[in-house]
């Protein structure tokens, strides 16, 4: 029976000199593998420039009980989709965030407030034409991606002079015992992040190493509390650039 169905782009990898297996996210079906054209006739292109990383696609896929690697059909572009791959920082930016999402988006149930998030912030990011906001987008979306996936600071405790506590996620007015806590000019700067979002973010002036920093708190936050992201083959490119 064939659906209906939203998807992002997450990972392709080589299941037969025909055929190539892409992991997305699905709107309406959680973290879901297809199997798409490896070839390189017109159809197989399309659908390849259509599994770039974070390239945002809908379809009519064929879903049955017990069957793990979907087909898809009716595949076009969903709205912004194709900027990304036209714009080289944004492309570099969208497949650090798609390592990143293969690893953090591994539960496979559909979660519509993630998924909210999720395409909203493609969406936005798609349209972005400020240099200073599409530098900052991975800091933010990454920051901004802790709520929906349940682990968001607690900000509202911060302090001036407060230690943030990243295994708790709560900002206190002295050292934990262990040594995941970012001091407490570290925890004022997580403080400011959490009042900027994607209208706003195009005003945060970072230079290379603060942005590098910052992006390092981040990744450590999230393998805490979900997965190791240090390991991610696009990360010292991004380090590069940004």
């Amino acid at each position: 029976m064939y659906t209906g169905v939203h998807c992002i782009a997450l990972r392709t990898v080589k299941h037969s000199d025909s055929k190539n297996i892409l992991s997305v996210w699905c709107r309406e079906l959680g973290r879901v593998s297809m199997l798409v054209p490896a070839g390189a006739g017109r159809e197989a292109r399309r659908r390849r420039a259509l599994s770039t990383p974070l390239a945002t696609f809908e379809g009519e896929c064929d879903i049955r009980p017990g069957r793990e690697l979907l087909t898809v059909r009716d595949v076009r572009p969903m709205a912004g989709s194709l900027a990304l791959c036209a714009d080289p920082a944004k492309s570099l930016a969208a497949v650090f965030l798609a390592e990143a999402l293969d690893l953090l988006l591994r539960r496979s149930e559909r979660d519509d407030t993630l998924s909210d998030f999720l395409f909203g912030s493609l969406e936005r990011f798609a349209a972005l034409s400020s240099a200073a906001a599409t530098a900052n987008f991975h800091l933010v979306f990454l920051y901004l991606l802790a709520g929906p996936m349940g682990i968001a600071p607690d900000v509202a405790e911060w302090r001036e002079g407060y230690v943030f506590d990243m295994r708790d996620g709560v900002f206190r007015p002295s050292a934990p015992s262990h040594a995941d806590f970012l001091t407490p000019a570290e925890a004022a700067e997580l403080a400011r992040i959490d009042r900027l979002n994607y209208r706003n973010m195009h005003l945060w002036r970072l230079d290379h190493n603060g942005r590098n920093e910052i992006l390092d708190r981040l990744l450590r936050y999230y393998a805490i509390h979900l997965a190791p992201l240090t390991a991610l083959k696009s990360l010292e490119v991004l380090r590069s650039l940004h």
